[in-house]
């Protein structure tokens, strides 16, 4: 897992984001500030750099396209949320 607060202005803590690879090789990523989450490519460079590129460019798939549940994203997302939460501004 990685998380990291972009520094963009979006509400008072910035922009804080938390992203995790699942076993697809698909990354799944939370923006809590801004109320956002995406499922982005295997072919997703898993760094800072790489996540905000994909997510700058909407480089999004679904759940279904990697065979993972709902369900599961869902978990994966609640686990995201808190640690995004704990990631302090720039």
């Amino acid at each position: 897992m990685i998380t990291f607060n972009t520094g963009r202005n979006y509400t008072e803590h910035g922009q804080r984001i938390a992203a995790q690879r699942v076993e697809s090789g698909a990354v799944v990523m939370i923006d809590i500030d801004r109320g956002i989450d995406y499922l982005l490519p295997i072919s997703t460079e898993f760094t800072q750099r790489g996540v905000m590129s994909a997510y700058d460019h909407n480089r999004v798939i679904y759940p279904s396209d990697v065979g993972l549940s709902y369900e599961d994203y869902y978990a994966i997302l609640k686990t995201l949320r808190a640690a995004a939460g704990a990631v302090t501004s720039v």
